[in-house]
């Protein structure tokens, strides 16, 4: 039932446990915690505590009731203190530690009658001290003096929301901007930013994470990302079964704490990286076909070479350097086009029309019918492409040469069900992360496979 926008007050407010350590007070308060809970609190309630703190942890070991706990410490033992927790939506005030929050103090004999409830706060009248949750925006971060904000799932807030909120307590001697998350799979937002800090030992906080290299199935490596993996007898059952039902980019993320490149990543971990032979460019002469996709200036644009026994070399690769105004230089991309024509026996140019339509039919009037068009927006085309790509990474039938812009480009790809079967796309549209290459890549190894291992070419050829 919804709440009212009123207060739940009681006639007679009791008043509140005589005041503790912080960690014992609020376990004789709320009910036990778990060992990694009781360090949090213990550390972020210290007298002298930092600014800011990143904590990280895999799903269900009860993060949101943790950073609940230290929010009601913070009101209930200390006087008039400001705390504000941060709503998961940028419009509305549905938040899940708003809820969390509900939960722990109706449970509780001790405080369900020392606090007031409202929808979208918590108030202690004996100190003056309140909880309030905000929308996630920057408007949200405008006009408030916390002493205490409270981040939860910060890999899904704005970078502008943090950097507000962590203003907002700038007038503050003890203020603590904490943001405690599971791994998120955008590898340019906030959060994996702050990860990264703590784990260069730059900022302080606490990351329980598997180690990605080891099996999937390595159950010691689940309690190093669990930490309540010992305390709750049917965990490791329920991460068993995740690990049958769960895709693995999920079961990385959710179940081992890792982060991952996409939401929904193509390629499973480190089987790109596997296939690496870094030998160079093929010698003069070999037999190659050419894939290319170009952009005018938001994306990159890719020149990518297969040859007959499968091996994916980088020709060219031209991104925005970060500088406003960029545009791809097309002479340089012409330039090398035409040194590679001129290099190796190149079979076919297969091209994304896009953008680039003057300089394609410059190359056909040269090259005649080497030069192909197969455009990366028809999934009658590109499914089959993609899943002949997949099929040759996962059976070993392909090798790279390691260039770490492909792998980036590769591991960049989101996957997307069509009618005609998977295609690779990036995360979202304005998406920083790039996936040009990985496409340059794509359009190539079809036509080599086409022309190696059947005559007659499939649909992807027409």
């Amino acid at each position: 039932m919804a709440l009212a926008a009123g207060p739940k007050v009681r006639g007679n407010l009791k008043p509140l446990p005589p005041p503790q350590d912080p960690v014992t007070w609020i376990e004789n308060a709320t009910g036990d915690l778990y060992p990694w809970q009781r360090e949090l609190i213990g550390e972020l309630s210290a007298p002298k505590r930092p600014r800011v703190y990143y904590a990280q942890v895999a799903r269900k070991n009860g993060k949101t009731r943790a950073a609940a706990c230290l929010g009601l410490a913070e009101i209930c033992l200390k006087p008039q203190r400001h705390v504000y927790a941060i709503s998961d939506s940028e419009r509305n005030l549905n938040s899940v530690l708003m809820q969390e929050l509900h939960d722990i103090i109706n449970a509780s004999d001790v405080l369900r009658d020392s606090l007031w409830i409202f929808k979208d706060r918590i108030e202690c009248p004996e100190t003056g001290g309140f909880i309030k949750v905000r929308p996630g925006n920057y408007k949200a971060a405008q006009g408030i003096n916390p002493h205490l904000v409270l981040a939860d799932e910060v890999h899904l807030l704005p970078n502008e929301v943090w950097d507000g909120m962590q203003q907002a307590g700038r007038a503050r001697a003890d203020a603590l901007l904490l943001g405690i998350t599971t791994p998120g799979y955008d590898l340019t937002c906030r959060a994996h930013e702050l990860y990264q800090q703590v784990k260069a030992g730059t900022l302080p906080g606490r990351i329980y994470e598997g180690d990605p290299a080891l099996p999937l199935d390595d159950r010691d490596n689940w309690r190093l990302a669990n930490p309540v993996h010992d305390f709750l007898p049917s965990f490791a059952e329920a991460l068993a079964y995740d690990l049958q039902t769960m895709p693995e980019h999920e079961f990385r993320r959710f179940a081992l704490g890792c982060w991952t490149a996409t939401e929904s990543a193509w390629m499973p971990y480190g089987k790109w990286d596997a296939l690496a032979v870094p030998q160079g460019p093929p010698p003069q002469g070999t037999k190659v076909w050419l894939g290319f996709d170009g952009s005018y200036s938001g994306d990159s644009t890719a020149l990518v070479g297969v040859t007959d026994e499968g091996h994916v070399f980088v020709v060219g690769c031209w991104e925005n350097p970060g500088r406003k105004g960029w545009r791809v230089p097309r002479d340089d991309v012409m330039q090398t086009v035409a040194e590679a024509m001129n290099q190796w026996d190149v079979v076919e140019l297969c091209c994304d029309p896009p953008y680039w339509s003057r300089e394609i039919a410059e190359w056909t009037a040269q090259w005649g019918d080497k030069v192909l068009e197969i455009p990366t927006f028809s999934r009658d085309r590109m499914a089959p492409a993609c899943t002949g790509f997949y099929s040759a990474v996962m059976d070993g039938r392909l090798t790279h040469d390691g260039d770490p812009r492909l792998a980036r480009h590769v591991s960049n790809c989101v996957v997307k069900a069509t009618p005609r079967g998977d295609v690779v796309t990036k995360a979202d549209k304005d998406s920083p992360a790039k996936i040009d290459l990985a496409v340059a890549a794509i359009l190539a190894h079809s036509r080599a496979s086409v022309c190696v291992d059947t005559p007659l070419p499939p649909l992807v050829c027409l």
